[in-house]
């Protein structure tokens, strides 16, 4: 079995594992699962490993607890229904227009392409 401060230590490491990675939504995940497996090596090295085991308990859950933070944001809780949305979404209009000049910019393209491809052998639908 692994000596208690020996433990205490790994799950330092661990709770510094994770909550570096709290701060990012992408690794929050991992910041939760690695501040939740600290906190349990931390606890069970409570008494023997002392104060840095304590250390390690205070750090992993400061992980977990930062971590859920960041994903419960991530997912919109705590954000008001009249609040603006991250990215304002184009309208049909504008979504319209950007899409008609787009193929008015490449429609000599289109044709010359057309012209080189020669006829079509099978323009019929497929199946």
């Amino acid at each position: 079995m692994t000596p208690p401060v020996r433990r205490a230590a790994i799950a330092l490491g661990f709770a510094l594992a994770g909550l570096f990675a709290s701060w990012s939504p992408l690794a929050a995940p991992f910041g939760l699962l690695t501040g939740l497996g600290a906190a349990v090596l931390a606890w069970r090295a409570r008494r023997e490993g002392g104060r840095l085991a304590w250390l390690a308990l205070g750090l992993a859950l400061l992980a977990t607890a930062g971590s859920g933070w960041v994903l419960a944001r991530t997912a919109g809780l705590g954000r008001e229904l009249h609040d603006a949305p991250p990215v304002p979404a184009a309208s049909e209009r504008a979504t319209s227009a950007r899409l008609d000049g787009a193929a008015a910019e490449s429609r000599a393209e289109r044709r010359r392409a057309e012209e080189q491809a020669g006829p079509a052998t099978n323009t019929g639908p497929r199946n």
